[in-house]
């Protein structure tokens, strides 16, 4: 489905309302973080003992309403939001939060790193100066972890959990864009960007 009201872009071409693209910085992360990462990467899951493999982790989630079925029109339960967030295989990852009432998204840039039990920590990257989950600019804690069968995503956001219907949001693959940003009064609607929807979408 192509959709004619876009409040995000990927690098992969997704056209903005406003005919900018957002892209993800090219620049390397800090060497701290390069350091940190280069000695731990290589030994994966401590708890196995095998390397991390991010190859599943790849790709762009989208956060769902528990409220407001999704793809659907109608009243979100107060939560007037789309968020997505991108895992990238060269360490980076990416998070675009929008509001109805936003002139402009939120883009926050992160550095992820693998720690043991199924989880990446994801720490300040290029050119953040702290670390920041949503609206919310001042965090101590953020990792996420991979859900299978269906590769949806939880967070654990200074110890609250998020996903998995916790704080009634569910986070799925493939990326969500604007269908109706609240033209209408308390009504809203986002759905796939084109090309985003999973061949096998989870119930």
């Amino acid at each position: 489905m192509m959709l004619a009201s876009l409040a995000l872009a990927w690098p992969t071409g997704c056209q903005c309302s406003s005919g900018e693209l957002v892209e993800v910085d090219s620049e390397g992360s800090s060497g701290t973080f390069e350091e940190t990462l280069a000695a731990s990467s290589g030994s994966g899951d401590e708890s196995t003992g095998e390397p991390f493999d991010a190859s599943r982790w790849i790709g762009r989630y989208h956060f769902e309403s528990t409220f407001l079925p999704f793809g659907e029109s109608g009243y979100p339960g107060g939560n007037y939001t789309l968020t997505n967030f991108e895992i990238l295989p060269d360490s980076r990852a990416t998070m675009l939060h929008d509001h109805c009432n936003y002139k402009e998204p939120i883009t926050i840039e992160y550095q992820w790193l693998p720690s043991e039990n199924g989880w990446l920590i994801l720490q300040p990257g290029a050119g953040e100066r702290s670390l920041r989950f949503n609206a919310d600019p001042d965090v101590e804690s953020l990792r996420v972890r991979l859900i299978e069968p269906c590769r949806e995503l939880e967070f654990d956001y200074d110890g609250t959990m998020i996903g998995m219907g916790r704080s009634f949001t569910l986070i799925r693959p493939g990326a969500s864009c604007w269908v109706d940003k609240c033209t209408t009064g308390s009504i809203m609607q986002v759905d796939y960007c084109d090309g985003e929807q999973p061949e096998d979408v989870c119930p």
